[in-house]
């Protein structure tokens, strides 16, 4: 059984529930490996999110539309599905199909008792199936969904390393003339060619003092100068998972005030290597890098980082005052800046894994301390 699934469990019973009938996204994607589009809607050929039905000794059943489901990916104990396309005439349409499949899944698992639910993605029409008592489970599974089980892990080392890829095509392409998007278009055609097929795709783009300094921003028509400062921040997704990246340079020589923006973030980032360790809270660690960047009369205005996994934005957050413990199988973002209207922005940012000792990036491309660095 997944370990994944066997997390689930726990987080069911530690909520005093007996059942899980699970409705985000991505809690589905975590305990059955099923692909359930999120951030776009449901699918058009779905009468309602897919569900997950979890036992409290972490048996699994995938309830989703026929067309959704790619039984390569799907790790669950069994699954539910019904016809998304043909459907028949005088039927009871997608959404009734829907509901008549899931009441038949929770039927055949016995579902009963106190049963945890996801209130914000959870149907009137799936919670009117649950006869018992329910209970919300989004912290829980929150929580669980923080360590990360050595398969996670390899899977975001995984999508690490597709990073990597994407940074150096944008170092290497980037030249005066070209515009963002046309950057941005040699970034998308190295990650295809390297997971063969589409990838989903996530970017901040910005080029120039006045774009960078506005921290986020997706590409544009704007055309790359000669000593234009750029930040390229990557978020891909491969396997279920995702990844995430972050590297500023200039297009030829900097001015002197990026050069030291650059050198403090990027001691900022040396910090947080040599700091990050089991135990220490998120927000203790978190002050400490941003500590680096205002002693030297810098400014950081995001966080310094946050965790990652089936969504691209995961617990922790790292920023000051934040009380979680940081524990052994953490997988973090750590993206430490400094930002300036009159010199631009420099973003620079790396995967870790909180280890039992201390911390491993698993970002696999080197962050130059000198930014005439002929490649990353």
């Amino acid at each position: 059984m997944d370990e994944r699934a066997l997390r689930v469990a726990e987080a069911v019973r530690t909520a005093g529930a007996d059942w899980a009938v699970l409705t985000a996204p991505a809690s589905v994607s975590y305990v059955t490996g099923h692909d359930e589009p999120a951030g776009a809607g449901r699918s058009p050929f779905a009468g309602g999110p897919a569900v997950a039905i979890v036992a409290a000794d972490g048996h699994a059943v995938l309830v989703a539309a026929d067309a959704d489901i790619d039984p390569g990916a799907v790790r669950t104990d069994a699954t539910r599905s019904y016809e998304a396309f043909a459907l028949p005439p005088g039927g009871p349409g997608l959404d009734g199909l829907y509901l008549d499949t899931v009441r038949t899944a929770l039927a055949e698992s016995g579902v009963g008792g106190t049963v945890g639910v996801e209130p914000a993605t959870c149907p009137d029409g799936v919670r009117g199936l649950l006869a018992g008592t329910t209970v919300d489970l989004t912290a829980a599974l929150r929580d669980a969904r923080a360590v990360k089980t050595p398969a996670e892990v390899e899977a975001l080392r995984a999508c690490a390393a597709l990073t990597a890829v994407g940074q150096r095509a944008a170092h290497d392409a980037a030249a005066p003339g070209m515009t963002e998007l046309e950057l941005f278009a040699e970034i998308r055609r190295a990650l295809d060619a390297q997971v063969g097929e589409p990838v989903a795709l996530g970017a901040d783009l910005l080029t120039g003092v006045a774009r960078t300094a506005e921290v986020m921003g997706g590409p544009g028509p704007r055309v790359l100068e000669e000593g234009d400062p750029v930040i390229c921040d990557l978020v891909p997704r491969t396997g279920g998972y995702w990844g995430d990246s972050c590297l500023s340079w200039t297009v030829g020589q900097p001015s002197a005030g990026y050069a030291r923006f650059y050198a403090v973030a990027r001691r900022a980032l040396d910090h947080a290597a040599e700091t990050l360790r089991p135990g220490m809270t998120a927000g203790e660690f978190a002050a400490g890098v941003l500590a680096v960047i205002e002693d030297a009369g810098l400014s950081d205005p995001i966080h310094v980082g946050h965790g990652i996994g089936v969504t691209n934005f995961e617990h922790p957050r790292l920023v000051p005052g934040a009380p979680d413990e940081l524990l052994p199988g953490m997988v973090l973002m750590v993206e430490p800046g400094a930002y300036d209207a009159g010199i631009g922005g420099v973003r620079l940012e790396q995967m870790f894994l909180v280890t039992d000792g201390g911390s491993e990036v698993l970002s696999p491309y080197d962050v130059p301390r000198d930014l005439s660095a002929s490649r990353i």
